[in-house]
């Protein structure tokens, strides 16, 4: 088999064990987080790191929403859903670290999980800070660092990822925090809504 070829059933198969892998947190709570992210959100949208589509059923009517994701498999599954959903979404194969969209694009820049998995989420913020319109708003879902220090020290051993001070990155891009939400006891999920600096 091709090496091209190999890369692409790769690709796809990670794609669908993320699905399946995600599938129970979505179901107890990932809908409900979802629609917390989307309330509220109109006119122009970006969505960045659009996975396989899991945002799809929460885009409120008459939004126009651009999708970007690095991983074509990702976008292919992320395609299917929204042809089975009959949703409007352009997907665009893009890198968030740049983005090609003009400044000020966008009155929404929305994400879920995003920043966790980034290779540099300073620099993937900084661009949501270009692309977002003067007086636009950005929506991050995000898993960070728990209130609980205990479980933070655990999770700093067997998933880091799950354990970042993802807060302390804003005042570093322009970017500064109108809210943040938690969305569950433990404070590891948080809805945070930002703005650029003014």
């Amino acid at each position: 088999m091709p090496i091209r070829k190999l890369r692409k059933v790769l690709d796809m198969a990670g794609a669908a064990a993320y699905d399946l892998f995600m599938w129970p947190l979505e179901a107890v709570w990932g809908r409900r987080w979802r629609a917390s992210l989307w309330e509220g959100v109109s006119g122009k949208v970006l969505e960045i790191g659009v996975g396989t589509g899991a945002n799809l059923p929460f885009y409120p009517p008459g939004t126009r929403v651009v999708a970007v994701d690095l991983g074509g498999g990702m976008l292919t599954r992320a395609r299917r859903r929204a042809t089975r959903l009959g949703a409007g979404v352009e997907l665009v194969r893009a890198d968030v670290h740049a983005l090609p969209f003009p400044d000020g694009s966008f009155e929404y820049v929305v994400g879920s999980f995003v920043l966790c998995s980034v290779r540099e989420p300073v620099l993937a913020l900084v661009e949501i800070r270009r692309v977002l319109s003067p007086s636009g708003e950005a929506r991050l879902l995000e898993h960070v660092r728990p209130y609980d220090g205990g479980l933070g020290r655990i999770l700093d051993l067997v998933a880091p990822h799950f354990a970042k001070r993802t807060w302390e990155l804003f005042p570093q891009t322009g970017l500064e925090v109108i809210s943040e939400e938690c969305l569950d006891k433990r404070g590891l999920v948080r809805l945070y809504r930002l703005r650029k600096e003014t």
